[in-house]
């Protein structure tokens, strides 16, 4: 857990005082995940999960993103993943581009007592590529998270999580090296039913830009549905 606050707190010290001009955005997310049972032992697992994001003052879909994965469950809240994610991108006034990148997450429960707090680590190493462009992008994601229940196991939480980007190298499609962004929520999580959710909250997105930063402000919804045991 020190490490991954460290980076996030490194993450704040790193962004430049200028800022560049405010956007308000809606992200809206439906995951389906979980293990697939084949009996006693490690249990495999799937994931898929289908994002947009609206900007521009919620005016414009600027970005849509789906995510399959596949990996292994080791325990509670502790799994190792791969998978491949496809991100179309179509800024208002700039240039449509696609995105396709290879990732590595691996999820750690650093605290866990799940009728008062949960508090997670996860950890995915990206490898972006842009087409049309030569370079593959390296980029370290350091997210921790923290859910305390209101009435025991099951009932609604409050949620709150943190994200820092770090770029490994530069690219000659704009990627550079160092810390990239940071991305606040706090919100809540509320059970739909024994296997859905909805998780509802604001996000901050601090974007490092050429000679400052720009802060996105997010209504973050989503949707996620447990298979498996």
């Amino acid at each position: 857990m020190g490490c991954a606050l460290r980076l996030l707190a490194a993450g704040l010290c790193l962004l430049p005082a200028t800022a560049h001009a405010d956007d308000t955005q809606l992200w809206t997310t439906a995951v389906v995940q979980g293990p697939i049972d084949t009996g006693p032992g490690l249990k495999p697992m799937v994931w898929m999960e289908v994002q947009t994001r609206t900007a521009n003052d919620v005016s414009h879909l600027q970005q849509i993103i789906l995510r399959p994965g596949f990996g292994v469950r080791l325990g509670p809240d502790f799994n190792l993943l791969f998978g491949y994610q496809y991100q179309g991108n179509t800024p208002r006034g700039g240039r449509a581009t696609n995105e396709h990148r290879l990732y590595q997450q691996l999820t750690l429960p650093l605290y866990r007592d799940p009728a008062n707090l949960v508090i997670l680590s996860r950890w995915r190493l990206e490898e972006r590529s842009i087409e049309n462009a030569q370079d593959l992008g390296w980029r370290l994601r350091a997210m921790v998270r923290l859910q305390a229940p209101l009435h025991g196991a099951g009932s609604p939480s409050v949620l709150a999580w943190s994200e820092a980007f770090i770029g490994l190298n530069d690219t000659d499609w704009g990627q550079r090296s160092g810390f990239g962004q940071l991305r606040v929520f706090g919100g809540s999580l509320v059970p739909l039913n024994n296997r859905l959710n909805l998780e509802a909250g604001y996000m901050a997105q601090i974007e490092r830009m050429p000679g400052g930063t720009r802060v996105n402000h997010v209504a973050n919804l989503a949707l996620n549905y447990r298979i498996g045991q």
